[in-house]
């Protein structure tokens, strides 16, 4: 079954519930009508027995009633105002006066009924042929202590055919209200979700050109607004995936072409000119360092991306820091020596962090390897670790030749290379400090460079120190 759309389920919703609201409204307005007008018959009912007694006179043990037929309006409370009334002698519970409408109906009380009203006078009801009469009960004392019930009474019909009247009224207005409803509803849900339509239509106006394009915003800050904010947030997000991803393809391009190009061209000259044993030797050993250039960029290239599909595991261990970096200075030492560049560095002991030291030496040796080769000849490299706050801080500084600032928020980008001049002066294919950055964050650390052109260039790293995992700068 296909689902609901949104706007019919609004529309059956804000039907439900406006047709739920006037089926109360109408039964509590029915209920306060039927109340009313039952309060207003008694109290009708007991000024009319009021005034009844008015003309009643006890002669001789007898009660009577004695009114001028000749005054209109005594006759006419009498005889119209007071239809429905009769008295009975309690003790014998005979009719002593009775009008002739009941009289007509034909209305009786037994003697057992008589005295079972007298003993308890309060309203009762009748139902005489197809009408239903309210009484008024009331006891009449004498001297003699005669006793006399007088029931005044009123017909039903006014105020059933009033409740009916309201029924029939209510049960007409019910669906013309719910189907007034359900056609309001039916527009108010086109009004709430065409800002809905309006962002599909704009996103399938943005195509993958033209993800720099943004969904509009109506200034409200409403769900509309919030949903708007999302999915512009998702497309910058999905604009700096392609941008990466087209960078990354045209880096990877260059990077493949030069020792693919500089292959294909040693092994023209090999199998063309002929050389000589020696120089087979040559171009072999130059291969195989071409060769040992891509296999390390392959390498860089399938640890990022199991780290991307969350395949590396980083252990968590207690690692001293502190003789690490002093160790992985001593192997370097040769290195920097071998490029006249002078390496110091200051060391705090015994700082312990949690972390995976294979990991953590890939750090200290990316980064030492970095300024050792950007530094030229007679320059120098100070290494210095120590603590700040609960954060071991470990700092790489060299006097090379820096980096544009232009150049410093994508250093950590995959395959980035600052400038051509500065690529040409050193091997590599951009990936070793994407991979820093992300070894630091697995570390729950963060990495920052400082770097001015030929003012060399400062790598600062904290991780937190063991215990502190859980705690940020």
């Amino acid at each position: 079954m296909k689902p609901l759309s949104l706007r019919t389920q609004l529309t059956l919703v804000y039907t439900a519930i406006f047709g739920v609201l006037l089926v109360g409204l109408g039964g509590i307005l029915y209920h306060t009508l039927a109340t009313r007008l039952d309060r207003s018959l008694n109290e009708e009912l007991d000024e009319r027995a009021a005034a009844l007694r008015g003309f009643l006179t006890l002669r001789d043990g007898t009660l009577q009633l004695v009114f001028n037929e000749n005054d209109p309006e005594q006759a006419h409370f009498v005889h119209d105002a007071t239809r429905f009334y009769q008295i009975f002698d309690v003790a014998t519970g005979e009719v002593v006066v009775q009008s002739r409408e009941i009289e007509l109906l034909g209305v009786r009380l037994s003697p057992d009924e008589v005295r079972q009203l007298a003993r308890d006078p309060d309203f009762s009801e009748i139902q005489a042929h197809n009408t239903r009469i309210r009484f008024h009960n009331a006891v009449i004392r004498d001297n003699s202590a005669a006793d006399f019930l007088v029931q005044v009474g009123a017909s039903l019909q006014p105020v059933e055919d009033a409740l009916h009247q309201f029924l029939g009224t209510m049960l007409l207005l019910i669906p013309v209200g719910a189907l007034l409803a359900a056609l309001c509803g039916w527009w108010m849900a086109r009004r709430a979700i065409r800002p809905v339509d309006v962002l599909a239509r704009a996103t399938r106006e943005i195509e993958i050109s033209g993800l720099h394009r943004r969904l509009p915003t109506r200034g409200a800050g409403d769900e509309i607004d919030r949903l708007s904010e999302a999915f512009n947030e998702t497309l910058a997000k999905l604009q700096a995936s392609v941008e990466q991803m087209k960078q990354f393809t045209a880096a990877i391009s260059h990077e493949l072409r030069t020792p693919l190009t500089a292959l294909r061209g040693q092994a023209e000259v090999a199998l063309f000119e002929l050389p000589s044993p020696e120089e087979y030797r040559r171009i072999l050993a130059d291969q195989l360092e071409e060769f040992d250039k891509l296999t390390r960029m392959i390498n860089h290239l399938l640890i990022l991306a199991r780290a991307d599909a969350g395949e590396i595991q980083i252990s968590h261990g207690s690692v001293n820091l502190s003789e690490l970096v002093n160790s992985l200075v001593e192997q370097m030492e040769p290195v920097a020596v071998s490029e006249n560049v002078e390496l110091k560095i200051a060391a705090e002991n015994d700082l312990v962090v949690e972390g995976d030291p294979d990991w953590l030496e890939r750090v200290v040796l990316n980064l030492l390897d970095n300024a050792v080769k950007f530094t030229p000849a007679s320059g120098r490299v100070v290494v210095s670790l120590g603590r700040e706050n609960r954060f071991a801080r470990l700092e790489v500084q060299d006097t090379g030749i820096g980096i544009p600032a232009d150049s410093l928020p994508h250093i950590f980008d995959r395959f980035y290379r600052a400038d051509p001049s500065r690529s040409r002066l050193v091997e590599g294919a951009g990936l070793g400090l994407s991979l820093v950055k992300w070894i630091v964050e697995q570390h729950h650390g963060r990495v920052t460079a400082e770097s001015a052109m030929s003012g060399g260039t400062c790598f600062t790293v904290w991780i937190p120190l063991a215990g502190r995992s859980g705690n940020t700068l």
